[in-house]
Formats: structure tokens, sequence, C-alpha cells
């Protein structure tokens, strides 16, 4: 017979999957059910009725409903301090949202497509070189799938492409932003693996341990992210080798051949990724924290999606010019030029006074706060439930159980544990516990959200991988197979998330056989890439 521990995990975890598939809202349907559970634990408790030891005493203590006072301080953490980069999660929110209502993915497959207008296959390339932007540009899979297969989809069926190499094209490169930094999803994870690290390696003794920031794990998902681009263009480019190269330029979202120079491809291409570009190398670099970053990209983003090509040339100017006093001169020079970057500054705000006008008339700026403040409020809604949840569970020791069961598993297993490999058992048992997690995340991608699964999973089975200081397991390199793991997981068939959001805008362009076929191969090309990682963890730790 199970033990009374085992049954009250089972019964934590069928409570947190009833409710997320119940259809309630999953940031109180989640919270709540953990109360619940826990009132009903204590209850049992109270009347002597509850589950108790092997020593016969109780495992719940009826004043446990104490532990509970915690939350406000844990929410609250959230922000501040070590969760200041959340802050940069709704700027690059509406960074995407900015962009997707000012017609930029439109503009960039039709500037990249007539790029590659004489290459077969070359329409499917720039759909996927699409994809990426996008990616680095919102970071929400949802709202990528959904831009390309409006925008992209028609114009890959009339080009000959077919139901199933169209659609996986689509979904797939929809779902390179899990993985191309600046994305939220490795926002999420700098912040859960930064403390669930922390806190592992302080129980271990270690008092000062590596600090994990955003900035990491951008650095280390650059080539992951890279090798996945260009992994889904080679596919992309073979799936294409038989269509004509006419069918390759598109504008206004069909197909055209001509009448397209190189000066509007230039116009189309190059100031989205100048300013992601920017965004993403402030922060590589060290120049700003992710936040600061953000908020740059927010405001590049609003002059440029006024849609006046000089308004975006004189807020570049006044930009460089900033900059050039700011970080290049020496500060006695400096000095003697703090007037004209006044003017310059104050010009600078009147550029941005201009646009904010001007995508207030056509009506860029209320469609994109709307959108960003309806996923913002869900994605902290769903971190506040969860983190109801998870100490709820961790109150009565639930975390505590849960590792015991893993490491007994794992202490069982000499033959997994000499496949994993590594210096010494601890760590063999620390990469077993990262596989094992890395299985999981697929397998929960059928049915759960990635936010769920970074606030409910990784709190509860992190310890165990950073159980080993970094030198044997490097947080980063994990973070980075964990973020893989998640965008492999939106395209497997047949619940993936990506596949249900293009569902959704495609109506019934392509069937359910034809897209599952079609994401296949490209679901191989991210397990190909994952296990490359995994072997090589120098791709990842070698760019920190």
């Amino acid at each position: 017979m199970p033990s009374p521990e085992l049954l009250i995990i089972l019964l934590f975890l069928g409570v947190a999957v009833a409710s997320l598939l119940s259809g309630f809202p999953v940031a109180f349907g989640l919270g709540g059910a953990g109360l619940l559970l826990l009132a009903l634990l204590v209850g049992l408790s109270a009347l002597g009725l509850g589950p108790t030891n092997a020593q016969g005493g109780a495992l719940v203590d009826a004043g446990i409903w104490r532990d509970l006072t915690p939350l406000s301080n844990d929410i609250y953490g959230f922000m501040l301090p070590s969760g200041r980069m959340l802050l940069a999660i709704p700027l690059f929110i509406l960074m995407g949202f900015l962009l997707q209502h000012a017609g930029v993915a439109q503009a960039l497959l039709r500037g990249l497509s007539a790029g590659l207008r004489g290459v077969p296959g070359g329409l499917g390339v720039a759909v996927v070189l699409v994809g990426g932007v996008l990616a680095a540009s919102t970071g929400v899979v949802g709202a990528s799938v959904a831009t390309l297969t409006v925008i992209a989809l028609p114009s890959l069926l009339s080009a000959g492409y077919g139901e199933r190499r169209a659609g996986g094209i689509v979904a797939a490169s929809g779902t390179l932003g899990q993985i191309i930094p600046p994305s939220i999803i490795l926002l999420l994870l700098a912040d859960q693996v930064g403390t669930q690290f922390a806190a592992a390696r302080l129980a271990a003794g270690d008092f000062a341990p590596l600090a994990i920031t955003s900035g990491d794990l951008f650095r280390g998902a650059m080539l992951p992210g890279a090798l996945t681009l260009l992994g889904f263009m080679a596919l992309a480019l073979w799936q294409g080798r038989g269509i004509s190269p006419l069918g390759s330029a598109v504008r206004g979202g069909e197909p055209a051949t001509g009448g397209y120079g190189p000066a509007g491809i230039a116009a189309d291409v190059l100031p989205p990724i100048v300013l992601i570009g920017i965004v993403l190398g402030a922060i590589l670099t060290g120049l700003a924290d992710t936040t600061s970053a953000a908020s740059f990209g927010v405001v590049g983003t609003l002059v440029f999606a006024a849609g006046q090509r000089w308004l975006t040339a004189l807020a570049a100017l006044l930009g460089l010019l900033l900059a050039l006093w700011s970080l290049i001169l020496p500060p006695a020079v400096r000095d003697s030029f703090e007037t004209p970057a006044m003017g310059a500054y104050l010009m600078l705000l009147a550029v941005l006074v201009v646009a904010l006008v001007l995508t207030l008339r056509r009506g860029i700026l209320r469609a994109a706060v709307s959108d960003s403040l309806r996923l913002t409020a869900m994605i902290f809604a769903i971190l506040i439930g969860a983190a109801l949840f998870s100490l709820c569970f961790r109150s009565i020791g639930g975390d505590q159980w849960l590792a015991d069961l893993l490491a007994g598993w794992m202490e069982g297993s000499p033959a997994l544990l000499t496949l994993v490999g590594g210096p010494d058992v601890a760590t063999a048992q620390a990469r077993l516990a990262l596989l094992g997690l890395l299985v999981l995340i697929i397998l929960l991608g059928f049915v759960l959200e990635f936010i769920e699964i970074i606030v409910i999973v990784l709190p509860l089975t992190l310890p165990l991988v950073f159980a080993v200081p970094s030198e044997h397991l490097d947080p980063v390199w994990a973070a980075v197979l964990i973020a893989m793991a998640l965008q492999t997981s939106f395209l497997t068939p047949p619940f993936g998330f990506a596949l249900f959001y293009f569902r959704g805008a495609a109506a019934e362009r392509v069937q359910s056989w034809a897209l599952y076929a079609g994401v296949a191969p490209f679901v191989g090309v991210q397990l190909l890439v994952l296990a490359l990682v995994w072997l090589l963890p120098g791709i990842v730790v070698g760019l920190q």
C-alpha cells in the first residue's frame, strides 16, 4: 500500500491537474484548490482523523495554516528585490504588441520574401525568419503563431506548399519565441532558476551562491536559439525545393513577382531588426539591465509604430547623439556639451509626444495597451495563484517528501546514472533529475501552458537538480535545456498549444492530420538541437 506521504503528494498533484483542466481560470482555481485541500487536511487532523506517519504521529499539524502568513511577502518578492527582472515582462509584451498592431510582421514578410525571390522555397525561409524576428520582439508564442497564420499561411498555400508543409512551417516558426532572447519564458526561468539555485546552494552550506540573471540566460540561449532557427530554415528550404521561385515575393500578404527594389526591402526589414538588436545588445553587453533595455525598446517601438519615416529617422539621430554624449565622450568634454545634450533630450521628448499622438489616432496604441494589460494581468495572476498553491504544498512538507521520493528512485537506478554520467554519483543523480524533468516538461506540455509548468513544476524539482555545485552542473545550461523542452512541448501533437493557436487562426484551411504531419519534422529538429546542447554544454556555457 502506498505511504501516506505519497498519497498526499498524488492528491495535491491530482487536484492541481483537475483545476487546470476544469476550465476555471487558472490563477484562481489553482490557488483556491490548494487552500481547500490544505483546509481539508487541517480539519481532519483537528478531528484526529488525519493521515499519520510510520511512528503514528500526525503528518499534518492542525496549526499548519499559520505557515501561510508569508504569502504576502512572497507576492511582494515577485517585484522586489530579486523579482525586479519580472518588471521587464509587461514592457516586452507591450513592445511586441506595438510591432504586431503596426503591421511590422506583414512588412517583414514582404521584404524578406522579396529578397529571396530567386530562391526555390524562399518564401518558406522568409516565414521562418519572420518568426525569428517576432520571437525576439514578442516572446509570446500565441501572438507569434496567430500573426504568422494570418499573414503567411495564405501566401504559402497559394505558392504551392500544400497544407502539410505550410502548416508545419507556420506553427513551428511561431514557437521560436520560446528560445530566442529576449523571451518572456527566459525571464520567468531566470527568476525561478535563480531563486531555486540560491536556495539549494544555501541549504548545502554555500553561503555565496552564484547569482543567475536574465542576461545570463539570454547569452546562454543565443547559440541554441540560432541553431534552432538555422535548422528550421534548412528544413523549410528543403521542403520548398520544388516550389517555383516566382512565388517567393509577397506584397500585402499575397504573392507578387516584381516592382519591389532594394530600398523597399531595406525600409521594411532593417528598422525592426536594428531596434531589437539594440535592445538585446544593451542587455548582453551589460550597458543596461533587462528592465531598462525593455523600456528603451518600448520607446523605440512607439516611434516606429507611428508610421512616419522622418520621425523614425529623427528619433534615431537624436538617440545616437545622446548615446555618444553619455557613453563615449570623456567626463571633462561631456560637461561642455551638456546644454546641447539637454536640447537633444527635449527634442526627443517632443518626438515621443508626436509618436504618441499618431499611434493614438491610428488606434495602434489603444489596441496594444489593451492586449498587453490582458496578457500581463493573466501572467502575474497565475504567478500569484501558483505561489499560493506551492506555499500550501510546502507548508505540509510536500516538497521534502517529493524530494525524498525522487532521490530514492535515482539511487535505485544505477543503469540510468551510468548513462547520464558525471564526475561523481551526486552529479550523476542531479543530471538524471534534470533529464527526468525535461521529459516531464515535454509530456506536461500536452495539457499545461508554459507559465504553469514554470511556476508549479520547477520549484518542486529544481532543488534536486541544483544539489551539486555549479561547476558540476551549470544552472544556466539547465535553464536553457528547460526552455528548449518547453519549446518542443508546444509543437507535440495532438495537444501542443501552438497547434491550438494555429487552428484558431487558420479556421478550416488546414486539416488536423496535415498539421500534425507537418510539424513532426520540426519537432525532430528541436529534439536534435536539445540533444546537441545536452551533449555539448559548451554551446551554452561558452557564451556566458
